[in-house]
């Protein structure tokens, strides 16, 4: 069974200081990556000491998996049912994509972090399976609400190769970035975007 990660202290003022490490560093992840980064650069643009660092997290190790933690959290519920009233789905699968490559290219370097970390330990996704799969039960949930019928086993294995061929891409941009389109290119999220879309197939 995967581990549970360790959720930030319940006290108010150990939780306040965890809070301000983990602001830090989202901070400092805009312009340099995880692994440039030291636990005393953590430490010194949270205004706290190094120690107050492992009173809390342990390791930076364990610090990285509390930051991607929130970063699902905050994921989680973006796909609510009512947000899609109204639109066809298509336009929910578009929303979607774009929420979903619009988060990661904000925290590129987070999730740069994320990949290395899963490369080296393949069980480390395993501890946060349930955000990634509430996300997607989300997603399938407003589809079928907009259309006001269920998907399909076909339709629901399409959208998962669309899911799949899209994440990868973005996946091998971050590690890699191979050309021909940079993962800022103006054209980058409407190429994949389509590719999604034409592998899911989605019948309004």
């Amino acid at each position: 069974m995967a581990e549970t990660v360790e959720r930030l202290p319940q006290q108010n003022r150990s939780r306040v200081t965890a809070e301000r490490f983990i602001a830090a560093a989202f901070k400092l992840l805009e312009k340099q990556t995880f692994a440039e980064l030291s636990v005393g650069d953590f430490a010194s643009a949270a205004k706290r000491s190094v120690g107050s660092f492992y009173q809390r997290f342990g390791s930076k190790e364990e610090f990285l998996k509390i930051l991607i933690l929130d970063f699902l959290e905050t994921g989680v519920g973006d796909n609510a049912t009512s947000y899609w009233e109204g639109k066809t789905a298509k336009e929910v699968y578009s929303k979607f994509l774009e929420n979903s490559y619009d988060r990661i290219l904000s925290h590129r370097n987070l999730w740069h972090a994320v990949l290395e970390m899963s490369a080296s330990h393949p069980a480390f996704w395993g501890e946060f399976g349930s955000y990634r799969e509430q996300r997607l039960q989300d997603l399938l949930a407003a589809i079928e609400n907009t259309r006001q019928k269920k998907l399909s086993q076909s339709e629901r294995k399409r959208l998962a190769i669309a899911g799949q061929v899209f994440n990868s891409v973005i996946n091998n941009q971050i590690i890699n970035s191979p050309g021909p389109l940079a993962l800022d290119d103006d054209q980058f999220f409407p190429t994949m975007a389509k590719i999604a879309l034409d592998v899911a197939d989605l019948k309004d």
